[in-house]
C-alpha cells in the first residue's frame, strides 16, 4: 500500500497576490483549515503515513509547519526560474517509495484520495469532469490511459477530462522521471504533468475519472473567491 505522499509547494504564487505576499500559496486558509491542513488530515485518515512538502518560496513557513507536525521537506532553491518538474526532482534524497503526488493549492473532497489509493495500477492520475473554472488542463484518454494534456484543448485529439492534480506515482515512474529531467532540454522550465505526459508512450499511466468530483485549484482571485463560496460549502 501507498504510505508516502508529496505535496508540490514551491511556488510563489504571483497571481494571488497581495494574498500571497508574505504567506505561500498552500498556506492560505480557506474556511476554518490551510489548504494544506486539510490536505494533510485527508491524507493521513487514508493511511499515508509518511508527508513530503517540496518547497521554494517562502520555504521556511513550511519547515515550520513540518517540523511541528513531523513531515519532511526538501528545497528547490532556483524555485523562482524553475517549474515544478525540476522541484519534484529536487526531492530525490528523499523520495525512495511509491507515492501520492499532489499540489499545495487544492481543495478537493476526500473521495479523491480514496479513489486513486483504490486503484489497482502502480500510476494513476486523477481526473475530473469539466469544471468551467478557468485555466484548466485538458486530458486525452486512449484505452483507459493518459494519451495527452494541454491547457489548449485544440492541441488534442480529444478533450476527454480535466486535470485535477492528483497522482499515483511508482519508484519505477519516478526513476523514468529523473533519468528524463537529466538529459531533457526544457527540465528546468516544464511541469510536472507535461513531463509524465512525455514518458506515458512508454510507461503507461491509467486514468481515474471521478466525473463529479467536488474540487478546485487556487491560483488567483477568481480561484479563490469560487473556492471559498462554491466549492468549500459543498464538502462541509
Amino acid at each position: 500500500m501507498t504510505k508516502t505522499a508529496v505535496i508540490l509547494a514551491a511556488g510563489r504564487g504571483m497571481r494571488l497576490r497581495p494574498h500571497t505576499h508574505e504567506i505561500p500559496k498552500g498556506l492560505l486558509q480557506v474556511g476554518k483549515e490551510k489548504l494544506v491542513e486539510r490536505s494533510v488530515r485527508i491524507l493521513q485518515s487514508n493511511g499515508i503515513e509518511n508527508i513530503i512538502f517540496g518547497t521554494g518560496y517562502l520555504s521556511e513557513q513550511y519547515e515550520a509547519f513540518a517540523q511541528k507536525h513531523g513531515f519532511l521537506t526538501y528545497l528547490n532553491k532556483d524555485f523562482a526560474t524553475t517549474g515544478s518538474f525540476h522541484t519534484l526532482c529536487c526531492g530525490k534524497d528523499l523520495i525512495k517509495d511509491d507515492f501520492l503526488l499532489l499540489e499545495s493549492d487544492l481543495l478537493y473532497d476526500s473521495n479523491a484520495i480514496e479513489t486513486i489509493l483504490a486503484m489497482k495500477d502502480q500510476d494513476v492520475m486523477l481526473c475530473s469532469g469539466f469544471t468551467q473554472s478557468n485555466d484548466e488542463v485538458y486530458v486525452e484518454v486512449l484505452d483507459g490511459y493518459l494519451a495527452n494534456l494541454s491547457k489548449n484543448p485544440d492541441d488534442l485529439n480529444s478533450a476527454d477530462a480535466e486535470l485535477v492534480g492528483i497522482w499515483k506515482v511508482s519508484k519505477q515512474l519516478y526513476q523514468k522521471l529523473l533519468d528524463h529531467h537529466e538529459i531533457a532540454a526544457d527540465a528546468k522550465s516544464k511541469d510536472y504533468e507535461k513531463a509524465i505526459a512525455n514518458l506515458s508512450f512508454d510507461h503507461p499511466v491509467k486514468l481515474s475519472i471521478i466525473d463529479d468530483l467536488v474540487w478546485c485549484e487556487i491560483d488567483d482571485e477568481e480561484h479563490l473567491e469560487r473556492a471559498k463560496t462554491k466549492i468549500l460549502p459543498k464538502l462541509i
